[in-house]
């Protein structure tokens, strides 16, 4: 695992840091009204803009059932409603090394949903001081799930988590849970980076998937005989242009915009692109989240992507 002060670790803190710089920007613009489109445009530009190489997924902007996984589609007319929870995820890397971190918007700033977003709050920051060498991430999900439950009414989303990172793989191997009884073994290692991600709900307790798919991963580009050049170079595009990282239609320049969908739908009935459905939240309850990336040291987890008004140090304690 590379050293604190290595080339890899100031890409990961890089990275981390224009994902802050732009979840910043989204506490000042994420108002109601708000049209959903221009508010991902602007934060993946800002993204670019604070230092970033490119995108490691596309912005989602879930809104208060959805629990994860919507980006504005082309020419996307939703705004944000006068009141609700705005799940707000960006993601960045530098030479393939992601950032991953999340925050929960109160529009209106309602107080009924102050609850929601204290407890995936204190629940990320009951986690971060456990990502030391020898802790498994099984005492992680422990730890979430009673700072959750510790508000009436709220529990942690079951069957959604946490995820290692490794260069070019957004989601590489081991799962950080948000629950006590996980049977994710897997021991921490100092260097190791993971985003750590919980999610609260007043509703049933876990996700399932939506009917949407706003955001799309290359799965693989098969040979295929006969092939007209054109679409030989469109699917090489998708490799150059995404890697291995999801991506969103509205990043496709290559293709006539008029075209786009039908020639992304076509790719995934041909099993060349994979699609992330939207998750709802299974009792329609309203979900919460919080998340920063974090790389695992002797003295506890250090938030690459950390923005917050006090030193992350203080949490160690």
């Amino acid at each position: 695992m590379p050293p604190l002060d290595s080339e890899i670790t100031k890409k990961y803190l890089k990275a981390g840091q224009a994902v802050a710089h732009a979840l910043k920007l989204a506490y000042k613009l994420a108002r109601p009204g708000t049209n959903l489109f221009d508010l991902a445009t602007i934060l993946e530009n800002d993204i670019i803009d604070s230092g970033a190489d490119g995108w490691s997924f596309p912005a989602n902007l879930s809104l208060d059932v959805e629990a994860a996984h919507y980006s504005p589609i082309i020419d996307d007319s939703k705004t944000l409603p006068p009141e609700g929870l705005l799940k707000v995820d960006l993601g960045s890397h530098v030479d393939g090394y992601v950032a991953d971190s999340a925050i929960t918007v109160n529009l209106g700033n309602s107080e009924k949903y102050n609850t929601l977003i204290k407890a995936v709050k204190d629940a990320l920051y009951a986690a971060i001081p456990l990502f030391k060498p020898g802790v498994t991430l099984r005492e992680i999900g422990v730890a979430i799930e009673r700072e959750i439950t510790k508000f009436d009414g709220l529990k942690p989303v079951s069957n959604l988590g946490g995820h290692q990172l490794k260069q070019w793989d957004l989601h590489a191997g081991a799962f950080v849970p948000n629950i006590s009884n996980s049977p994710e073994k897997y021991v921490l290692k100092e260097g190791d980076q993971f985003a750590c991600e919980p999610f609260a709900t007043n509703g049933y307790g876990a996700i399932k998937n939506g009917t949407e798919m706003t955001i799309f991963r290359v799965k693989g580009i098969k040979k295929k005989k006969n092939l007209p050049m054109h679409e030989k170079i469109r699917l090489q595009n998708f490799k150059k242009k995404f890697k291995t990282f999801p991506f969103s239609p509205r990043w496709i320049d290559f293709i006539p915009k008029s075209q786009i969908n039908g020639a992304v739908s076509k790719y995934l009935r041909q099993g060349i692109l994979d699609g992330y459905h939207v998750f709802i939240e299974r009792g329609n309850g309203i979900v919460s989240q919080h998340e920063h990336t974090i790389i695992v040291t002797q003295d506890g987890g250090i938030p690459t992507t950390w923005w917050e008004d006090f030193d992350y140090k203080d949490l160690w304690k």
